[in-house]
């Protein structure tokens, strides 16, 4: 068995819990996979619906660590901004292997594997006894963004996809939503409402009166929606790989400080800009003129096109199982729990 403990809510957002989804989805066929999640039962609930075992829990990570002994757990992945380097030592002295999802880059970690798929981030020299997965080749997603990928990318800009996770904040929604069509009013927008944050309703609420906006409510996939955009507007979560995967030129918003690295490292990459974060009092204008600027330079896009499909092969999961299988294999024995009761 391996254990995986995460974080999501609407507070949180979704995205530790969707890349630790399609690592599980990945580490299925050969383990069972069982979720400790400090977070909201709607967050559970989608951790379930995926055909996982999850218990919510609270207090950080040491307290899950009797739980994961009792099942005698291979492994245990931590994807948790809230993780201390306490927390790493005190899991991996107890199951043996312990995975880091890691977002910070501040390194060397008490780990037996490091992911994090920022461009740009380096281990450090040694690695101090991690093996580090770092850069795009090993971002979190699900199968479907490995699927090949066929994009023209048009002269003109025919529609906009306005999607920033899974836990959807309402009025900045609305906000971008306006920016899009002032920039581009003959494009329609698609607007996804992720399943936790604001609703739909509320979400339709606050685009009372503007028109071309379709929203989507917490759809299945968002892989064909992303292949039909000529351009996106996002966070610096999960999703900015997915639109990478798809070859989706995007404008990155930074929506909460642990979102910067990735959203500087693609854009360091060229595979999207960044206009700013939640809050600045520029920001509506600046996401417009940023549209305006995109629409109207095909080659950019292009390029941008071209460079995320390079960056992001949507493979990223199966290259971690890959190094999880291989690095649980050599070692002679498991290690036995020993330091999961303080």
């Amino acid at each position: 068995m391996i254990a995986v403990r995460t974080d999501g809510d609407p507070e949180v957002g979704l995205g530790h819990v969707r890349r630790c989804l399609a690592l599980a989805a990945q580490l299925a066929p050969s383990f069972e996979v069982r979720f400790f999640l400090e977070g909201s039962e709607e967050a559970a609930a989608l951790i379930r619906r995926e055909g996982f075992p999850c218990d919510v829990v609270s207090g950080g990570v040491e307290p899950i660590l009797p739980a994961v002994a009792a099942s005698r757990a291979r492994a245990l992945v931590i994807d948790s901004y809230g993780a201390t380097t306490r927390d790493y030592e005190a899991a991996r002295a107890c199951a043996g292997f312990l995975v880091a999802i890691d977002d910070g880059g501040h390194y060397p970690l008490p780990a037996d594997l490091v992911i994090n798929p920022a461009p740009g981030v380096a281990a450090p020299v040694g690695g101090h006894g991690a093996h580090y997965l770092l850069g795009p080749r090993f971002a979190l997603l699900r199968r479907e963004f490995a699927a090949p990928v066929s994009r023209q990318v048009r002269d003109q800009v025919q529609r906009v996809l306005l999607i920033l996770g899974g836990a959807t904040p309402g009025p900045l929604s609305a906000a971008l939503a306006r920016a899009a069509r002032r920039a581009l009013p003959e494009a329609p927008v698609d607007l996804v409402v992720g399943p936790v944050g604001d609703g739909p309703s509320s979400v339709a609420a606050g685009l009372s009166g503007l028109e071309g906006v379709k929203i989507h409510a917490a759809p299945d996939s968002v892989r064909a929606l992303m292949l039909e955009a000529d351009l996106a507007i996002t966070g610096g979560g999960v999703t900015l790989f997915e639109l990478a995967a798809t070859g989706t030129p995007a404008i990155g918003v930074e929506l909460a400080p642990n979102q910067a690295p990735n959203l500087a490292g693609m854009a360091a990459a060229g595979t999207l800009i960044l206009a700013g974060k939640a809050g600045d009092a520029n920001l509506e204008a600046a996401v417009s003129w940023t549209l305006a600027s995109l629409a109207a330079d095909a080659g950019r896009r292009r390029a941008m096109s071209r460079r995320g499909l390079e960056l992001v092969d949507g493979r990223g999961a199966g290259r971690v199982v890959e190094a999880i299988v291989t690095r649980l294999a050599d070692r002679h024995s498991v290690t036995e729990p020993s330091a999961c009761n303080g």
